[in-house]
């Protein structure tokens, strides 16, 4: 799964007029476990960077999960982003 991930961030990374549905799209697998175990910190990280690419949906979507989550891993989650946003 890690390599398929690698890729669309990769692609969504690069351009396209639907790269931040597709980081969306990441961020919701993780959040339900489609394809994946239920991570909310990976969840929230993909819907964080699809919301900063323009996601009005991610954004939405962030802001429920956020309300779940522990200070502990929002604060993990969010430097997770920042690490990917900063490397790509």
């Amino acid at each position: 799964m890690a390599r398929f991930d690698m890729q669309i961030a990769s692609d969504a990374a690069m351009g396209g007029e639907n790269r931040a549905d597709a980081l969306c799209e990441m961020g919701l697998a993780y959040a339900t476990g489609r394809g994946r175990p239920v991570d909310l910190v990976a969840a929230h990280k993909w819907l964080n960077i699809a919301a900063i690419k323009g996601s009005d949906r991610a954004a939405d979507l962030r802001a429920d999960l956020a309300a779940t989550m522990s200070k502990t891993d929002l604060a993990a989650a969010l430097r997770a982003a920042r690490e990917w946003m900063t490397a790509h």
